[in-house]
């Protein structure tokens, strides 16, 4: 590849077809409910939140199994019996429990599969729009209803790795806390060895998923393909990862601009509550988080419509060999810089 540039026609492209195809919004927004973020983002988790939210979790529901055991035993029946006594003594509190519960379970399992769903929808209909073919939702709808399965358990996968590895951080930091000094150089080598392997999964998965999406592969014959081709274009990989990086914080900053600025209205209508009417002031106040959960969702949507599409069209070029990672045509212009593992 000459010096044409490399990343500027993709994310170009990519922002042309999320702000074309708009009713991929809709995909982008449920799709980020699995999302992990970038690459980068679950490097700076590792780095400055490596006490491990999996351990606070999975803490959290033990001790509060616990405490829940503890409680019913406490006046010595047995934790069925005590049950039974709440049943018989107040079913309809009971049955509306249950019934909270049953619909809770319901919701969160259908936000899971219209998240998987929209998931593939997204990256389907963002491969087919690139080839200037017509899609639609309800197409989507029903290529994600055909690979449910096997994507979902590709993403419960990763998160339970994702879970593990911050696990075991989180144990590492208290072992380590215990022998001094020493641990601080263990712990340093242990964050940089676990920082690789979080970002080389989750552009394994990525791909893997890409595959079994456009190419119909497979789960194991697309994580093969995957590993196949994340070896071959690492380096454009980790570019590309960077770059979105970057769009993700400038999109982060923006939200919490534009979130501030309209939480802060009603603040000022109150400063003059003697002035202005109850119901002015109430109006205002639900508009303004009204429009706080449009920005949101609206900036969500689309930077995860533009993440999958910008990956999604990389994905179509690497895997075409005509890619050239720009680090790597940089040391071909310097003899003097060498990047490690190129052919």
């Amino acid at each position: 590849m000459g010096d044409t540039a490399l990343y500027r026609p993709i994310l170009k492209k990519a922002w042309q077809i999320t702000t074309k195809f708009k009713t991929l919004w809709f995909f982008g927004l449920f799709a980020a409910i699995l999302s992990s973020g970038g690459e980068f983002e679950l490097l700076s988790r590792v780095l400055f939140n490596s006490k491990g939210r999996g351990e606070s979790i999975m803490r959290g529901i033990i001790d509060n199994f616990k405490l829940g055991l503890e409680s019913s035993l406490s006046s010595g029946e047995s934790v069925w019996s005590n049950a039974w006594t709440s049943i018989t003594s107040s079913p309809a509190d009971i049955l509306l429990a249950l019934l909270i519960l049953i619909v809770t379970i319901a919701i969160v399992v259908f936000v899971i599969w219209l998240a998987v769903v929209s998931q593939v929808g997204l990256i389907r209909n963002i491969s087919l729009n690139n080839k200037n073919k017509q899609t639609t939702i309800n197409d989507g709808i029903d290529e994600g209803v055909n690979k449910f399965w096997p994507i979902l358990i590709v993403n419960v996968v990763y998160k339970l790795i994702l879970l593990v590895i911050f696990v075991l951080l989180g144990k590492e930091i208290l072992l380590l806390a215990k022998i001094g000094s020493a641990g601080v150089i263990l712990h340093i080598i242990s964050l940089l060895i676990f920082s690789i392997v979080v970002i080389v999964i989750s552009f394994l998965v990525r791909y893997q998923i890409i595959f079994m999406v456009i190419k119909g592969e497979k789960t194991v014959d697309a994580l093969k393909s995957s590993y196949n081709l994340f070896k071959e274009n690492w380096l454009v990989s980790i570019e590309m990862a960077f770059i979105l990086f970057v769009v993700y914080v400038i999109a982060a900053y923006l939200t919490a601009i534009l979130t501030s600025i309209f939480l802060a209205v009603p603040l000022v209508f109150v400063t003059y509550s003697n002035q202005i009417p109850v119901f002015v002031i109430i109006t205002i106040g639900l508009l303004s988080i009204s429009a706080v959960f449009v920005i949101t969702f609206l900036i969500t949507a689309v930077l995860s419509t533009f993440q999958w599409a910008s990956w999604t069209l990389l994905f179509d070029q690497i895997n075409s060999n005509k890619t050239v990672a720009k680090i790597a045509r940089l040391s071909e212009r310097s003899p003097n810089v060498r990047i490690p593992f190129k052919k």
